[in-house]
């Protein structure tokens, strides 16, 4: 059995829902299971909904084949797992915390008989994989310059999503807060700063722009999960960051960019992983802008480039599979390229695209 075939039985509904219960015995509804996260990093299964306690409880889900896993994967230092709301294992081994806070677990391996047992003939999922995992060792250097075009494909592309419709600071405000939400809760924030433009930050005090998002029953709370104490303390440090980033008087939104442990030490973003988020998906074309303010001639590429080669490689789904094949990113900028690689090349199976396909087709 493999981790994949659990999700993919809670996604075609192939379990017995209505038998579900946690393994402290407290019965649990699953109202929605989900959407399936097949893109890469963060929790498994998103925007789920589900009932115990009498309570109605939205955000992810993550599967593992045992409990312990949870610690093996390193999601508890991973900020975009806070939000999981249900842990669902085929085997039970070991209590899992986020934040001394106790998470739910559902453990499958009771339910998984009779009309419920594992099928032996079904259309399972593939697990992530790489056509050339064989033979890459064998051009290497192909894959190094893969990433040279991967990268600049990538800069170019979120570079272009990000200021194509926006003025600049508005582009830059949507990026600094959709990064503070990392991939699990991006669209909670770009709706955050959607509802409430920039120049509320400076014109309504802390306690007025809380007690706005606390009420707003639209955007926040109905895609994705409900404002808890945990999630309130990252829209705090959200607007406190933005006060500091964007109406500090002492430096330019130039120098902001040199100065972000200022920044974060003031606003209170103490994780590594949250900072190297918010560096890495939105400094980063903030940066390129700038480059690109100064000379219509700056692409801000390069700019971009350098940036991401001082930030430490993230930690992911993304990395682990190309560590499995002997591909170890050793910053930002190499794990950004290998993302960009499976994520438009593998994935999409556009070998022929690929330098490393190319090459060993000739061969």
């Amino acid at each position: 059995m493999i981790e994949q075939q659990l999700q993919q039985l809670w996604q075609d509904k192939r379990l017995p829902f209505h038998l579900f219960r946690l393994t402290n015995g407290k019965p649990v509804e699953i109202i929605r299971t989900g959407i399936w996260n097949l893109a890469g990093s963060g929790p498994d299964f998103q925007l789920a909904e589900i009932q115990y306690d009498n309570l109605t409880w939205f955000g992810s889900i993550e599967f593992h084949l045992k409990s312990s896993d949870w610690y093996k994967h390193q999601h508890h230092h991973d900020q975009s797992y806070e939000n999981v709301i249900l842990h669902v294992v085929h085997e039970h081994d070991q209590e899992i915390f986020i934040r001394e806070s106790l998470v739910p677990t559902l453990e499958l391996k009771n339910y998984l008989k009779g009309e419920f047992s594992i099928p032996t003939l079904y259309s399972w999922p593939k697990a992530a994989d790489f056509t050339c995992r064989k033979r890459l060792h064998e051009v290497l250097p192909e894959h190094q310059r893969m990433q040279q075009l991967a990268i600049k494909q990538r800069l170019n592309r979120k570079f272009n999503q990000a200021f194509a419709h926006a003025k600049g600071i508005e582009s830059i405000y949507r990026l600094i807060s959709a990064a503070f939400g990392t991939k699990t809760n991006s669209l909670s924030f770009e709706i955050l700063a959607q509802q409430i433009p920039l120049d509320w930050h400076q014109a309504k005090s802390e306690s007025e722009l809380v007690s706005l998002i606390q009420n707003n029953t639209q955007g926040w709370k109905s895609k994705n999960m409900i404002l808890q104490p945990k999630m309130l303390k990252r829209v705090l440090s959200w607007l406190r960051f933005v006060q500091w980033y964007f109406f500090e008087e002492n430096n330019s939104l130039m120098d902001r960019n040199q100065h972000l442990s200022e920044g974060f030490n003031k606003s209170g973003v103490i994780g590594a992983l949250l900072q190297n988020n918010i560096r890495i998906n939105a400094i980063t074309y903030i940066e390129m802008f700038q480059e690109q303010a100064k000379s219509k001639r700056a692409s801000g590429l390069v700019k971009g480039m350098k940036h991401l080669q001082v930030i430490p490689t993230e930690h992911n789904r993304n990395t682990r599979m190309w560590g499995k094949i002997g591909i170890q990113a050793k910053n930002a900028w190499e794990s950004q390229a290998n993302l960009e690689i499976y994520q438009q090349f593998c994935a999409a199976n556009k070998c022929l695209h690929c330098c490393v396909g190319q090459q060993l087709l000739k061969s």
